[in-house]
């Protein structure tokens, strides 16, 4: 993450970098780079620094092409692993070595630092006690709520042996402060209000064009206040043939952005692919049963979704089913609450932009995917009562909602 820090009394400016690929000490299938980890209590995780060579360009940590030991860096000095200077946010939660090994010593949370050259990064760790279900890289019980940084407690699949985390509501922007948020509540959104999309509009906007994450990448519309209605403007790299994925990751609204309340960290947060989506609502083992159509509080329609682990709270129902009206489930607010508390994800209906026209909101839902299609289309989630399409065909210039995870 770019910042600045005071650090032994010296001004830090920070340069891109990432940790990547943690290894625990017991089998734990995760390839990706890692801003946090769980842990029980003396369980181990080796954390790997690589500097990135894209720097001072803001490009994001995923995906890249890093430095590596005896390469130059950016002011020309060989680049030395052993260099990094590593420190523990708190050593009574999680001690770590010179070499990056993180240990889980006590059960709390705490951040890693890794230091190089003027620059650093965190890593935040999560530990449980060794006897926990939770934490570790196994299944998490069936629990509701939400983290200190903005993700549902509750654990869902999106590919076999993957599981991803909830954001606690739809991704939203405000141009006049360039601030990123997610909505207040999972069943909220801006609607009308992304008519005003401006590069000076003091609301808040959640309906965005493919790729659209405030990354300069060549393309031609990329600031999340974009409303060309030009599919071609929509190329992230300028290339019709790139995911957001890979070097194209940044273009991604959760790879390159920190999220208020969301972790404030960049690269914490993703967009799922289409693959991802269309396994949601599949028939695997996990997911078979786990979705449906609802209304809360009479007014907002959307999709259910219930985690891998669920029990249902006592005195409610659910009818799952996608394909159904969003009356198959009706909830109050109150009973919403309780289905929340279980570990259950909202997904509403906010409708979508074309220019500076809002349609169907409150009636069908549309959100993007990482997965292009052809040069006119990506693929995104489509639904509306009784209907329900998890590889429609987005024309890249509308604007649709984005629902950010973090992958476990």
């Amino acid at each position: 993450m770019n910042k600045s820090l005071g650090f032994f009394g010296l001004l830090v400016v920070a340069v891109s970098f990432a940790l990547v690929g943690c290894i625990k000490d017991h089998a734990y299938d995760n390839s990706l780079a890692q801003s946090r980890i769980e842990l029980k209590v003396g369980e181990t995780c080796q954390l790997k620094f690589a500097y990135e060579s894209g720097y001072p360009q803001r490009s994001g940590f995923f995906g890249h092409s890093y430095y590596s030991d005896g390469d130059l860096d950016q002011y020309g000095d060989v680049y030395d692993e052993n260099r990094v200077i590593w420190r523990s946010g708190d050593t009574t939660v999680a001690a770590v070595s010179a070499t990056g090994l993180v240990t889980a010593i006590a059960v709390g949370e705490c951040d890693i630092y890794a230091y190089y050259s003027n620059g650093y990064d965190v890593c935040h760790v999560k530990v449980f006690p060794a006897d926990s279900t939770s934490g570790g890289g196994e299944d998490d019980p069936s629990i509701g709520g939400f983290t200190d940084y903005g993700a549902v407690n509750s654990l869902f699949s999106v590919a076999n042996g993957k599981q991803v985390r909830f954001s606690r509501g739809n991704l939203q922007y405000q141009a006049s402060t360039d601030t990123w948020r997610f909505a207040e509540q999972q069943y909220l959104y801006a609607g009308t209000d992304n008519a005003n999309a401006t590069s000076s509009y003091d609301g808040w906007i959640d309906l965005f064009g493919w790729g659209t994450s405030g990354w300069n990448s060549g393309a031609t519309a990329y600031l999340p206040y974009s409303t060309s209605n030009v599919n071609s403007d929509y190329y992230p790299g300028g290339d019709a043939s790139n995911d957001l994925l890979g070097d194209n990751d940044s273009a991604d609204w959760g790879r390159f952005n920190a999220i208020a309340a969301g972790g404030d960290q960049v690269g914490r947060w993703r967009t799922l692919t289409s693959s991802e989506w269309n396994y949601l609502f599949g028939s695997s083992a996990a997911r078979q049963g786990k979705s449906g159509k609802a209304v809360i509080d009479g007014t907002y329609n959307g999709i259910v979704l219930l985690p891998d682990n669920w029990v249902l709270p006592s005195g409610l129902t659910f009818t799952p089913g996608v394909s159904s009206d969003y009356t198959a489930n009706s909830y109050t607010a109150a009973q919403w609450t309780a289905m929340e508390d279980a570990g259950a994800v909202f997904i509403p209906a906010a409708g979508f932009r074309d220019g500076t026209t809002v349609s169907n909101d409150g009636t069908h839902g549309y959100y993007w995917s990482t997965t292009h299609i052809n040069g006119t289309y990506a693929y995104a989630l489509y639904f509306f009562s009784g209907y329900i399409n998890a590889s429609d065909l987005g024309a890249r210039s509308l604007g649709r909602s984005v629902r950010l995870v973090m992958d476990k």
